[in-house]
């Protein structure tokens, strides 16, 4: 040691020997290591840290402050010795930690099967931290040794209610459990076990807090897998829900319409908007069975929304079209459907629907309302409307609905707008309900211009979407305009 070989050379005779804690000399100067243990050897003890580690001896004459200063010195030297060694030793452990780390998301964090998960836990446990069992509990699902969680129960209990890792050490074992979270909530736990009683005696080592710690870092990779997995199966079961929303809102579109009848002195238009992909309003011509010169019309709505509505709009639809091909009236229609529906009726899904038979040559319109909206009349010229009122009772809830008929005569120039709730009950950013008045008032303009079936559905829908401002709508929205020609 250059220090020791300093003072000695300063100090002839003087021989300097540090020597550890167990009497093994590290190093001499001025003398050998053989002329050690000397009898007449004075020393003063090491201590970096507090703990006496070895000591500095000496023969000779010396002064006794110049050996404690130099004592003090080597002391000096071996705390930095020591902390830089404490510096590369948990260096090392982190970057252990890390590559562990590393290697666990790659296997661990990078699975998107939540039932693979719990085995790739267990296999990188057992990698890296030395164990006699070890058992993986998700939910109700146990990977690894069942008997293990039985002998610890208590552990397990403690470490769910508490939601800290914890390690219990006794004469016989020692044992680890540590949560596998997804943010504040439990999944599952991780645990291992150590015998502390070998047969021969000696005692093995126990967990360690460094154990803990590399221990939470693997579950909480399992605790990340598991999420990911969770919200990968939200995510496919989302794309193939929409995928066949999709579907029903292509099949439950072919069931309208796809275009107006083509009747010499009238115009027919119609719009339809889900709410949602699927919906409960339909509308439809019928003039398969009725007798010539006549049209049936039906518009509809469905109570409720979504898939379940659209296929209460599919049935309800069926049969009203089957009724119709009888040649029956309006007022036979609905109360026969209303019939079918109370004897086939699964949900507590209801249907409003306005009936109407138009006689293409006199203009006759006859129509009966069960529940639903009142047509809106407007005159030539768009200078007045007026609701035709006649009420009954909604379809599917009521074995009586009251439904009765009605006859007002289209004259030229004259129009009639059929629609649902989900046109005067669309709301802006502010709550307010579009309304009966601005509908009619739309309606009104576009006649009054001089515009047709398309041009008076053009502008309600026109000013609907004026109001709502692209606000989300809770309904559907559907309307038929009829509307006779030469005024």
């Amino acid at each position: 040691m250059l220090l020791l070989n300093g003072v000695t050379a300063a100090l002839p005779g003087l021989g300097l020997a540090v020597v550890d804690s167990e009497g093994t000399v590290l190093s001499t100067s001025g003398v050998s290591h053989d002329g050690w243990p000397a009898a007449d050897a004075r020393s003063v003890g090491l201590a970096p840290r507090d703990e006496v580690l070895g000591t500095l001896a000496w023969v000779g004459d010396a002064p006794a402050p110049l050996m404690e200063g130099l004592a003090e010195s080597i002391t000096l030297l071996l705390r930095e010795r020591l902390d830089k060694h404490d510096l590369a030793r948990e260096t090392l452990e982190r970057y252990r930690e890390i590559n562990l780390l590393y290697r666990a998301s790659e296997t661990i964090g990078a699975s998107l099967d939540a039932a693979e998960v719990p085995r790739l836990l267990l296999a990188e446990t057992e990698r890296v931290i030395p164990s006699e069992a070890a058992a993986v509990l998700i939910g109700d699902e146990v990977v690894g040794d069942r008997t293990l969680l039985t002998s610890v129960e208590g552990l397990i209990a403690a470490v769910r209610e508490t939601g800290r890792p914890d390690i219990h050490s006794d004469m016989q074992l020692s044992a680890m459990c540590v949560p596998v979270r997804a943010g504040e909530k439990v999944l599952g736990m991780v645990v291992l076990s150590r015998t502390t009683a070998r047969p021969d005696g000696s005692a093995a080592k126990t967990f360690t807090a460094g154990d803990e710690k590399l221990l939470l870092g693997l579950a909480g990779q399992a605790g990340v897998a598991l999420e990911r997995a969770r919200l990968h199966v939200q995510e496919t079961q989302r794309q193939r829900l929409e995928q066949e929303l999709a579907v029903a809102h292509r099949i439950q579109l072919s069931l309208l319409p796809s275009r107006p009848p083509e009747v010499a002195g009238w115009r027919f238009a119609a719009t339809y908007e889900a709410a949602r992909q699927v919906g409960g309003d339909f509308y439809d011509y019928l003039d398969h069975a009725l007798p010539e010169r006549r049209l049936g019309l039906v518009i509809a709505d469905v109570t409720g929304k979504g898939v379940p509505a659209a296929l209460m709009m599919a049935y309800s639809r069926a049969v009203v079209r089957a009724e119709s091909m009888a040649g029956r009236s309006p007022t036979e229609v609905l109360s026969n459907t209303n019939r079918l529906l109370l004897q086939e009726r699964q949900t507590r899904l209801f249907l409003s629907a306005c009936f109407v038979e138009l006689d293409l040559d006199s203009g006759r319109l006859t129509y009966a309302n069960a529940g639903h909206d009142a047509p809106l009349w407007i005159s030539a010229h768009g200078r007045e409307s007026r609701s035709l009122e006649e009420h009954g009772l909604i379809l599917g809830a009521f074995p009586d609905i009251g439904v009765e008929s009605r006859e007002v005569t289209v004259e030229p120039g004259e129009v009639v707008v059929l629609y649902t709730d989900g046109v005067t009950e669309a709301r802006n950013g502010a709550g307010q309900l579009f309304g009966d008045e601005q509908l009619a008032a739309a309606a009104r303009a576009a006649v009054a211009d001089g515009q047709d079936a398309d041009a008076v559905l053009a502008s309600i829908v026109g000013a609907a979407d004026s109001f709502t401002a692209g606000a989300e709508q809770a309904d559907d929205l559907t309307i038929v305009v009829i509307q006779r020609g030469g005024a």
